[in-house]
């Protein structure tokens, strides 16, 4: 069987789904757009991460993770970390006694104008007025024209709020690209893994249409690649250890001057071990350190720096 990678496998069936999804390009576009015009505003802390350029398609939680907690934020009327007051405007009072009566909104003039940290603090005011019973009744529309902060949230991200209802099938995608991912990472690739998978998936049900048929086809592809496995065996499904046997070696090897691998090559079977005292104990008492140097020497030889310091050696000869 020919390598493979789960993670470049679900990688490739993602990009095909969301490249094709219309919303989630919209949504793409948009967030993109509002990175690019506040990036250098009051609402920096509160903007999208740059989409990734490798590996982007198993990436994608982050956005839709961005867009649910920015819609809950704003369900929860709180916004409150934009830093502007709200203010109890003539507009807020005017729309006010538009739905609950003059009568019931004039005794709050003396309001008008009022500046206060918080929404419960205005409501506070409220209440210190006798227009307890107004409180409970507080719409969007008021908010929009009494909170600033809300107004300016609104300025930006109104628009995220018109993808609420595609963002559970979104994160039951991803969750599902997750879950076969998990499987193969820690059980490995054999005849058995397509039951395997489906049995993790089926705790996930129902899924919307769009999310089934990613499904299908990610277990359609996982059955092809357990057919040619012989009965029995399992096969390694993802190069993760691999590429972290390598990053652990290059973030040593970065510190040497010359960033050479040489004897530094001799950590990987340290990262692939579980050390403790007594397992550190025995190696130094069964292994001489002349024993691998001398291995060093017989199958690597001199480190580039040792050439370097004698290639570039001083001459000190006197004339």
């Amino acid at each position: 069987m020919e390598t493979y990678d789960i993670a470049h496998a679900i990688a490739t069936q993602l990009k095909a789904h969301w490249r094709d999804n219309a919303p989630w390009q919209a949504f793409l576009e948009q967030a993109g757009t509002t990175l690019s015009h506040c990036q250098q505003t009051d609402l920096a802390f509160l903007l999208p991460s740059r989409q990734r350029t490798q590996a982007r398609y198993l990436a994608i939680a982050a956005q839709v993770d961005w867009a649910q907690r920015l819609i809950g934020d704003h369900d929860q009327g709180d916004v409150s970390l934009i830093g502007l007051p709200c203010v109890f405007s003539a507009d807020a009072g005017a729309h006010l006694r538009a739905v609950q009566g003059s009568g019931r909104v004039d005794p709050l003039r003396v309001l008008i104008g009022q500046r206060y940290d918080t929404r419960a603090a205005l409501c506070a005011a409220l209440c210190a007025h006798d227009a307890t019973a107004l409180v409970d009744d507080l719409d969007d529309a008021f908010w929009r024209l009494a909170d600033r902060g809300y107004a300016r949230f609104l300025e930006a991200f109104d628009w995220v709020l018109a993808y609420r209802e595609v963002l559970p099938q979104w994160t039951q995608t991803i969750a599902v690209s997750k879950t076969i991912q998990t499987v193969l990472k820690t059980r490995g690739l054999s005849r058995a893994t397509p039951a395997a998978v489906q049995a993790e998936l089926a705790a996930q049900e129902p899924l919307a249409a769009p999310v089934a048929a990613v499904r299908m086809r990610m277990l359609r592809h996982i059955e092809q690649q357990a057919a040619k496995l012989p009965s029995g065996v399992t096969g390694l499904a993802s190069s993760d250890i691999i590429a972290s046997v390598f990053g652990h070696d290059k973030a040593f090897i970065a510190r040497g001057p010359l960033k050479e691998v040489g004897r530094l090559v001799l950590l990987i079977p340290a990262f692939l071990s579980e050390l403790s005292a007594p397992v550190i104990r025995e190696a130094m008492a069964s292994v001489r350190s002349i024993d691998v140097e001398q291995w060093v020497h017989t199958h690597l030889g001199p480190s580039m720096l040792a050439h370097r310091r004698r290639a570039l050696k001083p001459d000190t000869k006197i004339a």
